[in-house]
This record gives C-alpha cells, sequence and structure tokens, in this order.
C-alpha cells in the first residue's frame, strides 16, 4: 500500500530504520510467552523439555509444576511422543521518532527429548500511533485465509490496511515488561501494561477525557468494560461520576451497569448517591430487578385489560346467548365465562392460555369454569357443534382428581347448551 497522508509517509519512513530485537528479549520471549513442558512416560518417570532433567513423578495427574533443576513452570504431558511444539506471539511497546508502536513477534518452539529447544522469532506487524490519535499498520502480506494467523513469511514489513486480526493477535499477546510511552500518553496516566490492549488503550485516552478519569482514579476494570460497551458510556457517565465523587468502588460494574439501567426504568434518581452507590450492590440490584418485574407485570395487565375491552363487544355477538349458565352436582359449580375478562381472570389464576389464544373469540366452542368449595379447579373447552368437551385443564394444564367428574357433569348438561344454540 502506498502511503497517502504526512503520518502514513513518516510511518513508512520510520519503519524502515527500526532496530532488529535483542538476545534479551528473546530469551523473555522464550521464557515468557511460550508454554514449556515436561513429558512422562508409562514408569512415571518425567523428562523436562527445556533442560533435560528427569525424575520420578508420582502425581497421578497433568498440571504444572516447577522443574527441580532449572526452576521452570512446565506442564507435564503423560505421552510417549519424544517432540512438542509450541507457538506464541510477543510484543514489545516502545517508540520510534516521535511515534508509538507496537511491535508483535511470533516466536515458535520445538521441543525433543534429550536435546535443547529451537525457537525461531519473526516480526509480523506493527502498530503505529502517535500523540494526535493517527494510526496506521505495517505488515507481512496475509493469505486469504479465515484463520487470522496466515502470514506470509517471505513477504516484507510495509504499508498495510489497518484490520481487526492485527489488534486481536496484538491484544493476546504477552507484553515485554520494559516499554517506552510517548510523553502525551504517559501524561494522561498511561505507563505500562494493564488489562485492556495497549494500543485500543492509548486511542481511548488521547480521544476521550472520560477514559482518562477512569485510568487516573484507578478504575482499569470499570474502563475496559465500558470501551467494549461504549454505549452504556454515554448512557451511565453521569451516574458514574457520582461513584468517582464519593470515592464508591463498584463490586462489578456489570451489575452495577444493569443495575442503573433498572433505576431508569423505575424513574428513580439515578443522580443521588443514595440510589447510585448501594451499600450492597447485589442486593440493590435483585431488588431493582423485582420492581421492575412487577411494574411491567401491571403494564403487561393493563394492556390485557384494554384489549379485552375491545374484544368485548365481539364476545357477545358470539357468545352472548349461553351468558348465565350455571348448574352443580353438589360438589362441582359449573358456570360459562361470562366475559372477555372472566377469561383474564381464569386464565391468570390457572395459568393458562385460554385468554392468551382468544378462545372466546372461537366461534364453534364455548370456555366454562369449573370450581369446588368456590375455588377454580379447571377450565373446560366444550363444542358448540357436538357439545362434547373438547379439553378440560387444571393448573398449569394439569388434571385434576375431580377431572373425569367435571367432563361427566359438563356433557350430562349439554341440553342447557343446545336449547340455547337453538333459540
Amino acid at each position: 500500500m502506498r502511503p497517502h497522508t504526512r503520518f502514513q509517509h513518516k510511518v513508512a519512513a520510520v519503519n524502515e530504520r527500526l532496530s532488529p530485537i535483542t538476545e534479551t528479549q528473546k530469551q523473555w520471549g522464550f521464557r515468557n510467552a511460550l508454554k514449556h513442558y515436561a513429558i512422562r512416560n508409562a514408569k512415571g518417570v518425567a523428562t523436562c523439555l527445556d533442560c533435560g532433567h528427569q525424575w520420578h513423578s508420582t502425581a497421578n495427574t497433568e498440571g504444572e509444576t516447577k522443574c527441580p533443576d532449572c526452576g521452570a513452570t512446565i506442564e507435564i504431558k503423560d505421552t510417549q511422543c519424544r517432540k512438542l511444539t509450541d507457538r506464541r506471539y510477543f510484543s514489545i511497546i516502545t517508540t520510534a521518532e516521535g511515534i508509538q508502536v507496537q511491535r508483535v513477534f511470533r516466536i515458535e518452539a520445538v521441543y525433543r527429548k534429550h536435546r535443547k529447544p529451537e525457537y525461531s522469532i519473526v516480526e509480523q506487524f506493527r502498530l503505529w500511533l502517535d500523540g494526535d490519535c493517527h494510526s496506521a499498520v505495517t505488515s507481512r502480506r496475509r493469505s486469504l485465509s479465515y484463520y487470522v494467523d496466515c502470514f506470509v513469511e517471505c513477504s516484507d514489513i510495509e504499508l498495510r490496511s489497518d484490520n481487526e486480526c492485527y489488534h486481536y493477535l496484538a491484544g493476546i499477546s504477552e507484553v515485554y515488561p520494559r516499554i517506552k510511552v510517548l510523553p502525551k500518553i504517559k501524561r494522561n496516566g498511561l505507563n505500562g501494561t494493564s488489562e485492556i490492549p495497549f494500543m485500543k488503550l492509548a486511542k481511548a485516552i488521547l480521544t476521550d477525557s472520560r477514559a482518562e478519569t477512569m485510568l487516573k482514579a484507578g478504575r482499569g476494570s470499570d474502563l475496559a468494560y465500558f470501551l467494549q460497551h461504549p454505549k452504556r458510556l454515554e448512557e451511565l457517565w453521569s451516574s458514574y461520576r457520582i461513584t468517582l465523587r464519593n470515592g464508591y468502588r463498584i463490586a462489578d460494574i456489570s451489575i452495577w451497569a444493569d443495575y442503573i439501567a433498572l433505576l431508569t426504568r423505575l424513574g428513580k434518581d439515578t443522580h443521588n448517591a443514595h440510589y447510585v452507590c448501594p451499600d450492597n450492590l447485589s442486593e440493590a440490584h435483585n431488588k431493582a430487578h423485582r420492581k421492575a418485574m412487577e411494574h411491567e407485570n401491571r403494564r403487561e395487565r393493563a394492556e390485557k385489560r384494554k384489549k379485552a375491552a375491545g374484544d368485548e363487544a365481539r364476545f357477545r355477538e358470539l357468545k352472548g346467548r349461553f351468558v348465565g349458565i350455571y348448574f352443580t352436582d353438589g360438589t362441582i359449580e359449573v358456570s360459562v365465562l361470562g366475559s372477555v375478562n372472566e377469561y383474564l381472570e381464569e386464565s391468570a389464576a390457572l395459568h393458562h392460555c385460554c385468554f392468551a389464544s382468544e378462545y372466546y373469540l372461537k366461534p364453534n366452542s364455548l370456555c366454562l369454569s369449573a370450581r369446588v368449595n368456590g375455588e377454580r379447579t379447571e377450565t373446560v373447552e366444550l363444542s358448540l357443534t357436538d357439545f362434547r368437551v373438547l379439553q378440560s385443564r387444571g393448573l398449569c394444564n394439569s388434571n385434576t382428581p375431580y377431572h373425569d367428574r367435571i367432563i361427566r357433569l359438563v356433557e350430562s348438561n349439554a341440553n342447557l347448551f343446545r336449547r340455547q344454540l337453538g333459540a
């Protein structure tokens, strides 16, 4: 890619003059970026693939331990293989002629039993940033592949179009601890590594004073969350400032963000420290959630009642002639549901879909409420064509001990409905 802007021209020039990686940096990458292994045979003899030391390991499970000889942190593998490989990325963060640069290397090691490890380091790409937040990427060419790690090793590190894969690999790479930072970035609070990828954090504090404020206040985990959810930063910043002023440390930023959103739905004052800085965040969140659900349930019930009122005329036209029919066997009392609102109350009491499925608008069936001792027991759907019971449902669509008796009682009184239908 040919440079087009003044910054890109400068990056292209500086890119050619960068010094090669030092031997100390290579050794750090080998020690800290790669995984190190020991292989254990069937007799329990473990061999460190770093130094070749052998010892008898009595542990029955695989896992990490320390080599008794070289002290390296190694992972023991039960295998008959005599060769293992590992490939990782690590970064060096430095400055070059007034530009911040993150150099990303791929390090690959080949471990063989009773031989020294062989490793190679190849620089794959560089991320550039200046104090005015101009950015650029110089990289080896990438082949057409859905894999992120698809660099063409024989190509040169040249100016390339930016791509998310570069920032992903830079973010997962181990960072060499001795870093150099531009004075402007250092002034804004960044002078070391953090849980946030370096370049992402540097851009944030150069362009957004809120990110700088959180970083200088030691709120790195909060900043990481808001960088992943920028829309929430816009929505919650005024409330978040109150936590800063009151020195309130948020135990879980995602729970706190959900809690403030719930307070907003409930119409609470989200600029009041009493609400924004609760003593027990989890308990306050759960309480707000319960209130929000109650509010939502009330809203839904109001909408259902409004719908019921709108459907009442149609219901009367279809089922009005049957309203008022009642019969009993002395224990079970059965009556026709006389309004759309009664369908709603029946459904709410027995937790079934009689109202939601609009049974009250079905032209060829009729719903009745069967009660025992005044308590709703089952809802019965009666066919208006052959006057047989189509279904009878109790609480949560279950059958009650009165199920068969209710069906017999309704069908034995079918003539009441036949007469009304013919009237």
